[in-house]
């Protein structure tokens, strides 16, 4: 009887040694490495359009730089590493329906005026996906995007 009890405990220790074992592989899993330690200053100004094809949506971005930046940033959140396309195959990737529900969003819009200085344009759109349909279709990317409609200059 008491090699059995003493059988029984020690099987049930070992039992928890495994499932705490388990959860701290899955803990340690879940913690995402930093990969990326690239510093960037880019300028929202020059245009060289990078096109990519993000969660399964058309993304363009303004050049090269702010595309890398972008994806040193998705890397050390965990998310998965973006690669560049070309423009025929990523307007097939635009949004078609955008819902017509939201808040709101405001686009910033790098560019160049007439005077050759740089300026931001600010356009509200009814939500991301209207916004992100606008930049596809049109092939002018956004830089930033805040909640809520633009302040009105």
């Amino acid at each position: 009887m008491y090699k059995s009890s003493l059988f029984i405990a020690l099987f049930g220790v070992l039992v928890c040694l495994s499932t705490a074992r388990l959860a701290a592989t899955r803990l340690q899993a879940a913690v995402c490495p930093r990969r990326c330690v690239l510093a960037f200053r880019c300028s929202p100004y020059y245009k060289d359009i990078v096109w990519s094809i993000v969660d399964g949506q058309c993304r363009v971005f303004q050049n090269g730089c702010l595309f890398a930046s972008e994806n040193c940033s998705r890397v050390n959140s965990c998310k998965k590493e973006m690669t560049q396309t070309t423009r025929e195959e990523c307007v097939t990737k635009c949004p078609q329906i955008c819902p017509f529900e939201g808040r709101g969003v405001c686009g910033s819009f790098p560019e160049m005026n007439a005077n050759n200085t740089p300026e931001w344009k600010s356009i509200t759109f009814l939500n991301e996906c209207v916004l992100n349909q606008y930049a596809c279709q049109s092939g002018i990317a956004y830089v930033g995007m805040t909640e809520g409609e633009c302040a009105r200059n």
